[in-house]
């Protein structure tokens, strides 16, 4: 794992980095986020899953001599906890009567489906681990940066659109 420690290094320090992001859009509009079954809200925990999931996992791979059954088993670990926090975080929401499907779909490609996905693609990495195969480093590296992407285009929707839409 020696050549993947300034990756994952670099993907602790950008998560850490995104969540201080995270904490100013939420400060911005403080009030919206008062009602944890406000879609807003749920966007905001969502991403705070993602970004601590990616910041623990990271910091996982930089802990020196742990077998690479060892790394699939945190990996499997962190996906099974993600998925169950969104979840957990997204239930409430999707329970709301809401009159716009298509809006109701568009909503829960973004912000359940789409994070599920990387976090199966990720548990797919974490299982080729668990079996030995040291490449399977690779989909736990693209899985990563998926959650960046995620991540990213969510906390920027909290830090842009939030006041538009909810004003």
């Amino acid at each position: 794992m020696g050549d993947w420690n300034l990756f994952f290094a670099t993907t602790a320090g950008s998560s850490a980095t995104l969540v201080g992001l995270l904490f100013v859009a939420t400060q911005l509009h403080l009030g919206v986020f008062s009602d944890p079954k406000n879609r807003w809200a749920a966007l905001a925990q969502g991403t705070l899953t993602i970004l601590a999931t990616a910041f623990a996992l990271s910091l996982s791979f930089l802990i020196p001599m742990l077998s690479t059954q060892v790394r699939g088993e945190i990996i499997l670990a962190g996906a099974a906890f993600a998925i169950w926090r969104g979840i957990r975080i997204w239930w409430p929401v999707f329970r709301l009567p809401d009159k716009n499907r298509r809006q109701l779909f568009v909503q829960s490609f973004w912000l359940l489906m789409l994070p599920f996905a990387v976090y199966i693609y990720l548990a797919v990495g974490g299982v080729g681990l668990l079996r030995g195969d040291a490449t399977a480093v690779f989909s736990v590296a693209g899985a990563l940066l998926l959650m960046f992407v995620v991540a990213l285009r969510n906390t920027w929707r909290l830090v842009v659109n939030v006041e538009h839409e909810s004003g």
